[in-house]
C-alpha cells in the first residue's frame, strides 16, 4: 500500500522511536552509550550480550582490514573469497550475510544493491576507534536488516581539549602491498574535528585452483567526523565517509570444471556515506530530543576485457526523530519517527533479456524503547516497532528482557525478539541473464529469538559470559530455486521454518603485562529443505596482547574455523552438488616497536603458518602475508 498523508500524520503524532546498544571502548567503564541518541545505560542493567574491540586491541593488532579483527566475536562465520579485496561476508549465529546490521558512526552501510550484505572487505582499520557487537534480534530498533545483531564501528575522535594532532603511517609488504594514511584531529572551542584519508594498494595473488594470475587491489578511502555544541542545550554533529575501490577477480568456467579460472575481469565502485544530527538538551529537563538525516549510497559497476559487463546503484536516506525521557536512575523511555527511502537501480547489457531497471521502496515507522527497575536489581527492558511499506503488507517486530545482578559480579538475563527482513531488491526484481531471474512476490522473513546468558565481572581482572540462543526463521528465502520456464535460478519463500541455535562462550582479562580473551561457539543451523551454507559448527578464537616493556608490544591472534559446507555448480547439465570444506587454523601476529614519543615501528604477519584454506568453494584463500608499518607523529 502506498503511504499517504493520513498515515504519515498518525505517525507523527505516536511519535515512536527508538536507539541501539554501543559498549564503551574501556571494560571498566560501568555505563555504555546510545549510538544515536546519548542515552546512558549501566552495563549490569542490560538484558543482553555486548561484545567488543578495543582501541588498545585495534592499534595492537596491526591489522589492515576489519575483517581479520571480526573473527575474534564468538559465532562469527566469514566468508572471503581469497585474499585481500575480494568478497567478505559475515553470517553471525547461522544467519544469512543480509541478516546483520552494519553502522559507521551510527550510518548503516548495507548495500541494497547487492542484496543487503556488506562487503567488509572495503572496511580499513585506519581510523577506527572501536568496534561493538550487539547480539540477538534488533528490527525493533534498527529495521529489517538487524535480524541477528548489529555492529558498531565508531571513528577515532580527539578526546582532549586544545588538542591538535597531525600523524602519519606508512606500509609496504609481501604481494605488493603499499599502505599510507593522513590522520588529524583538533578538539577547540567546542568545536572537535577529526578527518582521516588512507590508500592501500596490493598486486593480490592467485585465487583459483586454475591458473596463476593475481588479483589485485586498490582503496582509496576518506572519513571526517565534526562535531559543534554551540551551547549546553544545542549540538550539532556531522559525519561523512567516502570509499573508492578497484578489485580484479576471476571468472568461473562454466563449460568444463565449474570453477573460477583466471580472467581478465575488474569491478570499481565508490560508496559515500553520511550523517547530519541535531542534538537539543534542555537545562533541568528530563526530556530532550535527536534529529538526523543519514544517507547511504553505493555503486558499483563491473567490466570483463573492458567492457561493461554490469552495476547496481543501492542509495538509502534515512530520517531519524528520538525522544528522549528520562524517568531517573537507570529507568528511561525512548519515543519517535523513522522514515526511509530506497532505491535500487540495476544496469547491464541487453542480452538474452534487459537487466536494466529502477525500483524504489519507502518504509515509515514508529517506535518505541525503554527500560525500567520493577524491582531491587531486576529491571525490565523493551522495543517495539511497527512498519509501514510502500511494498510489502505492515510489519511488527518487538524484543523484552529481564536482567538480574544476582551479586556485585553475576549477572544473568533472558529476552525474547521478534525480527522482519524484508526480501531484497535483487530476490525480488535482480536479472542476470541465463542465471538468475528475481520473483516479485516474495514476502518477508519473520525471526523468533530466545535467548538466556551468564555474565561475570571480577573488575578487569576476568570476565566471562555465556549465552544460549534459540531462533526460528519463517518464510526464509532460499534463492537457489531451479525455475524450468526461465531454466535459471530464482528465489523462493520456504513453507516450513529453519532453526538456529546455539552456545557462545567468552572470557577476557588482564595478567600482569597481558591482555587475553578467548571465545567458542557451538551453532546448529537448520532449514527443511536445504543445507544451511558456509555456517560452522565449531568456531573459536584467542588473542594475547602482550608488552614486553614500555617500548615493545607483540600481538597474537588463533582463529578456527570449523567444517562447513558450500554449493558447487558443475558444467550444465549436471546438478548442483554439495560439498564440504575443511577446517582451519588461521593465526596473526604484530609486533610493535616504540622507537620515541614521535615514530613508532610494526611488523605484521598474516596466516603466520602458510594454512591453505577456502572460505568459498573452489576460491584459495590468504597465503601467508608480511607487512611492515611505520606510524609518525607529527605534532
Amino acid at each position: 500500500m502506498k503511504t499517504n498523508f493520513t498515515l504519515l500524520a498518525a505517525i507523527c503524532a505516536a511519535s515512536y522511536s527508538t536507539s541501539i546498544v554501543a559498549l564503551e571502548q574501556n571494560q571498566s567503564i560501568e555505563t555504555i552509550s546510545i549510538v544515536g541518541s546519548r542515552t546512558p545505560i549501566a552495563k549490569s542493567t542490560l538484558a543482553g550480550s555486548v561484545s567488543f574491540i578495543s582501541a588498545e586491541t585495534i592499534e595492537a593488532s596491526g591489522a589492515a582490514t576489519v575483517t581479520d579483527l571480526l573473527r575474534s566475536f564468538a559465532s562469527i562465520n566469514i566468508s572471503q573469497s581469497g585474499p585481500t579485496g575480494t568478497l567478505t561476508e559475515i553470517r553471525f549465529r547461522g544467519s544469512e550475510s543480509n541478516h546483520i546490521l552494519v553502522l559507521v558512526d551510527g550510518v548503516e552501510i548495507n548495500d541494497i544493491g547487492q542484496g543487503g550484505l556488506v562487503n567488509f572487505a572495503h572496511i580499513l582499520v585506519s581510523d577506527i576507534e572501536r568496534i561493538e557487537l550487539l547480539r540477538g534480534p534488533q528490527s525493533a530498533l534498527w529495521g529489517s536488516s538487524a535480524v541477528s545483531g548489529v555492529i558498531s564501528i565508531t571513528s577515532k575522535r580527539p578526546d582532549v581539549s586544545g588538542q591538535h594532532k597531525l600523524s602519519a603511517n606508512l606500509g609496504f609488504g609481501q604481494q605488493a602491498i603499499r599502505q599510507l594514511g593522513l590522520y588529524y584531529k583538533v578538539r577547540q572551542d567546542g568545536l572537535s574535528l577529526s578527518a582521516n584519508v588512507n590508500h592501500l594498494k596490493t598486486d593480490g595473488e592467485n585465487i583459483s585452483r586454475q591458473g596463476n594470475e593475481e588479483d589485485g587491489y586498490r582503496n582509496t578511502s576518506f572519513n571526517t567526523n565534526i562535531t559543534y555544541q554551540a551551547n549546553k542545550e544545542h549540538n550539532l554533529t556531522f559525519n561523512m565517509r567516502l570509499v573508492d575501490f578497484f578489485t580484479e577477480f576471476d571468472a568461473i568456467d562454466f563449460a568444463n570444471t565449474g570453477l573460477p579460472v583466471d580472467a581478465d575481469n575488474y569491478s570499481n565502485g565508490e560508496q559515500l556515506n553520511a550523517l547530519l544530527r541535531w542534538d537539543f538538551t534542555p537545562a533541568e529537563s528530563i526530556w530532550s530530543q535527536s534529529l538526523s538525516y543519514q544517507l547511504n549510497r553505493f555503486a558499483s559497476d563491473s567490466f570483463s576485457n573492458d567492457v561493461f559487463s554490469g552495476g547496481t546503484v543501492g542509495k538509502t536516506q534515512r530520517v531519524n526523530w528520538i525522544n528522549y525521557i528520562n524517568l531517573g536512575a537507570n529507568d528511561f523511555m525512548n519515543v519517535g519517527l523513522d522514515s526511509v527511502k530506497e532505491d535500487f537501480e540495476q544496469r547491464g547489457p541487453n542480452v538474452f533479456g534487459n537487466p536494466n531497471q529502477t525500483q524504489d521502496n519507502q518504509t515509515i515507522s514508529v517506535l518505541s524503547d525503554g527500560q525500567y527497575e520493577v524491582a531491587k536489581k531486576l529491571y525490565a527492558s523493551y522495543s517495539i516497532r511497527s512498519d509501514q511499506s510502500d511494498e510489502f503488507d505492515a510489519a511488527n517486530s518487538f524484543r523484552l528482557g529481564l536482567s538480574y545482578n544476582l551479586s556485585k559480579q553475576l549477572k544473568a538475563f533472558v529476552s525474547r525478539g521478534k525480527a522482519v527482513k524484508n526480501p531484497t531488491f535483487t530476490e525480488r526484481f535482480g536479472f542476470f541473464p541465463g542465471t538468475f531471474t528475481g520473483n516479485s512476490k516474495l514476502v518477508p522473513e519473520s525471526s523468533y529469538a530466545n535467548e538466556i546468558g551468564l555474565i561475570y565481572n571480577l573488575s578487569d581482572r576476568f570476565n566471562a559470559e555465556l549465552t544460549h540462543f534459540d531462533t526460528k526463521l519463517e518464510n526464509e528465502i532460499n534463492g537457489f530455486v531451479f525455475d524450468p520456464a526461465t531454466n535459471a535460478f530464482t528465489a523462493q519463500n520456504i513453507d516450513d521454518t529453519s532453526t538456529r541455535k546455539g552456545v557462545e562462550l567468552s572470557i577476557y582479562g588482564d595478567w600482569r603485562n597481558i591482555n587475553w580473551s578467548a571465545s567458542f561457539a557451538y551453532l546448529d543451523a537448520q532449514a527443511p529443505t536445504e543445507v544451511e551454507l558456509r555456517r560452522a559448527r565449531h568456531s573459536a578464537s584467542t588473542t594475547i596482547n602482550y608488552a614486553l616493556n614500555k617500548s615493545s608490544n607483540i600481538y597474537f591472534q588463533a582463529d578456527y574455523a570449523g567444517s562447513k559446507q558450500d554449493r558447487f555448480f558443475p558444467p550444465f547439465p549436471n546438478p548442483s552438488q554439495i560439498v564440504g570444506l575443511d577446517p582451519y587454523w588461521l593465526i596473526s601476529a604484530n609486533y610493535q616497536y616504540q622507537y620515541n614519543e614521535r615514530m613508532e615501528f610494526g611488523l605484521r604477519v598474516d596466516n603466520l603458518l602458510n594454512e591453505g584454506f577456502e572460505d568459498v568453494f573452489g576460491f584459495v584463500g590468504q597465503s601467508r602475508k608480511v607487512v611492515v608499518n611505520m606510524r609518525y607523529q607529527l605534532n
